[in-house]
């Protein structure tokens, strides 16, 4: 009994371990490194379009978008800490 108990546990972690990137609520794109990317990060990681750096695994609908958002917002975040290197303000 403990060994059908074994193989069933085992069986369902590598059934969960192996769900695509947009199963769970994410994007739905996986990293170069090979880790799914959060929101908030597709647009640094995997840059826009999405599928510039990563991986497509059942993206969601608005998952370009939020690549596309990202991106403007890692510029002007990249902007403000330059200027403050500078001394300048942005």
């Amino acid at each position: 009994m403990q060994a059908i108990l074994a193989v069933i546990l085992l069986t369902m972690s590598t059934v969960l371990a192996a769900a695509a990137c947009g199963e769970r609520g994410g994007p739905g794109y996986r990293s170069p490194k090979g880790k799914c990317v959060s929101w908030e990060s597709i647009g640094r990681i995997c840059g826009s379009p999405p599928e510039t750096k990563c991986t497509s695994e059942k993206a969601a609908a608005d998952a370009a978008d939020a690549a596309r958002d990202g991106a403007v917002n890692q510029d002007r975040k990249s902007r403000a800490h330059e200027a403050i290197g500078s001394g300048k303000r942005p």
